[in-house]
């Protein structure tokens, strides 16, 4: 089953968590991959810690992919073409795999939608895929199962207030 977490508003990331959290809480397993962020999210790291969830972070210390020159975003694109298909190779006992801002890998042509379609199709059907992202593409749209979109209709930042630790991040 294929759940997509998507749009403008904040929220997505924790909406997966909350899932991955519901999945691990009955003993399944759980495996999450980080992209386009150059931390792990606070959720996950509770997860990970807790209940011994998998976090990957396909970037790690490195700034977001906007702050990147050319040659950056050229290694940074190289090594998401080498973390995502190795993520999403099923293991035992794999419940629910997380995908978080796949949108956006997609939509930075990271990581091609044709590969993503094809890597989907071939996880056997007791692994569940969560993806997050503003954004995504009709073809992989048209194969999720469950999607959510999450509007926003007003934020902090439109009036000037930074993110705030413990909400935004």
């Amino acid at each position: 089953m294929l759940r997509i977490y998507m749009g403008d508003g904040v929220g997505k990331t924790t909406a997966a968590a909350g899932l991955a959290l519901r999945a691990a809480s009955h003993g399944k397993r759980v495996r999450v991959l980080q992209l386009l962020k150059p931390d792990v999210s606070a959720e996950f790291e509770a997860l990970a810690k807790y209940f011994s969830a998998e976090i990957t972070l396909a970037h790690p210390g490195i700034p977001f992919f906007f702050q990147l020159d050319d040659a950056g975003k050229a290694d940074f694109t190289a090594r998401t073409a080498q973390v995502v298909p190795q993520f999403f190779i099923p293991r035992a006992e794999d419940f629910l795999l997380i995908a978080d801002e796949m949108g956006g890998t997609l939509e930075n042509g990271m990581f091609p939608e044709t590969a993503l379609l094809d890597l989907l199709q071939t996880l056997p059907d007791t692994v569940h895929v969560a993806l997050t992202g503003r954004f995504f593409p009709e073809a992989i749209c048209a194969s999720a199962d469950c999607i959510s979109k999450i509007d926003c209709l007003r934020h902090p930042y439109d009036r000037g207030i930074a993110a705030v630790e413990g909400l935004e991040f």
